[in-house]
């Protein structure tokens, strides 16, 4: 890249001319051409720049005349002598000396002018050469700057768009969500109920103790003799021990009964039910069951309920406690309760009616 030799700065742009001698550019502000006289020195190729044309004869002098070879006094010399008026006045020496003064404080005074005038022509040409480089950089990083701010924009905006659509989908998805979580409460409502209806059967006799060599058969049988229930066979469907919900706890394995009808589990319960009331100080315990050799043990026959109903029962029979509610208790794979013998009886539906409880 070519430097100014006036500024001594890089050229940028067309707007510059170069010596036809000593081949070195200028600014056209910094020699101060104008578009046109740019147009014609370019066009005649002969221009020169300041320092090459200082070294140039002022003039051509060849016409010159030179002195002759020969002595003055020799040469044939003719002068040609004006003969002023006499009656011309004649010019004072001091009126000369002084027209002397003038015009040479004159003189310099024009020379100062036209150096003062040269060095600001030349200072302002470095300066505008300066700005123009300094603002053509400055443009070259605002349009740099424009686009990036445009880009910045563009991205920003789809951002927002995606917010937006993000914003939808996300609130549709809550939608979604809620009528998921009410349908699966429903449904697992649903099955809770289809599986108690499934055990509407089902007896549980619990706290019965366990015996490698036990027929389950004759305990059940046993139950209905004490109970004044008759019990044959052929009314047993099924009959076994069942898991414990708690592995670590001490009490023996429940006998799960699943009768042939409801209306004969019915009457069992009911008959335990009139047993226990009339055998306030001895309920029914293991006694009863033919079970001799140990103590008194008291044996519980009731419903059978699923998973979510003991869970709900064991949590009822808590809750029962701590607001000194007298009774609870299950019917049809129903829990309920009641603080006392004069209030009403609450159905418990679910934990979250339990715990609003007062």
């Amino acid at each position: 890249m070519m430097r100014c030799e006036a500024c001594n700065t890089d050229i940028m742009n067309n707007n510059c001319i170069k010596c036809t001698r000593c081949n070195k550019q200028y600014h056209t502000l910094c020699i101060n051409l104008s578009d046109e006289d740019l147009q014609n020195e370019k066009t005649s190729n002969k221009w020169l720049c300041p320092h090459c044309r200082s070294k140039q004869p002022k003039g051509d002098n060849s016409n010159t005349p030179v002195r002759p070879s020969t002595p003055t006094s020799m040469a044939d010399i003719t002068f040609n002598v004006t003969r002023r008026k006499v009656n011309q006045a004649r010019t004072e020496p001091q009126q000369i000396a002084s027209l002397s003064t003038e015009s040479w404080r004159q003189e310099i005074r024009d020379i100062i002018r036209e150096e003062i005038r040269d060095a600001l022509q030349e200072t302002v040409g470095a300066l505008t050469s300066t700005l123009t480089a300094n603002l053509r950089e400055i443009n070259e990083e605002m349009k740099e700057f424009k686009v990036s701010m445009n880009f910045l924009n563009s991205e920003f905006e789809k951002l927002k768009d995606d917010n937006t659509l993000y914003r939808k989908e996300i609130n549709q998805m809550r939608k979604e969500n809620e009528m998921l979580r009410f349908e699966l409460t429903d449904t697992k409502r649903k099955y809770d109920q289809i599986d108690q209806s499934l055990r509407a059967n089902n007896v549980e006799i619990q706290c019965v103790p366990e015996n490698k060599t036990e027929k389950l058969l004759n305990i059940i049988k046993q139950l209905g003799r004490a109970v004044n229930v008759s019990i044959n066979e052929n009314d047993i469907q099924y009959c076994s021990r069942i898991a414990k919900m708690k592995p670590d706890s001490i009490r023996p394995r429940s006998i799960l009964i699943k009768f042939n009808t409801s209306r004969l589990r019915d009457n069992l319960l009911a008959a335990v039910g009139a047993y226990n009331r009339t055998h306030v100080q001895y309920k029914l315990n293991t006694h009863d069951l033919g079970f001799t050799s140990n103590e008194k043990s008291p044996v519980f026959v009731v419903e059978n309920l699923s998973p979510e109903n003991k869970n709900l029962h064991a949590a009822a029979r808590i809750r029962a406690k701590e607001l000194k509610y007298k009774f609870i208790w299950v019917r049809g794979g129903r829990i309920y309760m009641r603080k006392n013998e004069t209030a009403d009886k609450i159905f418990i539906r679910n934990l979250d009616m339990l715990n609003k409880l007062t």
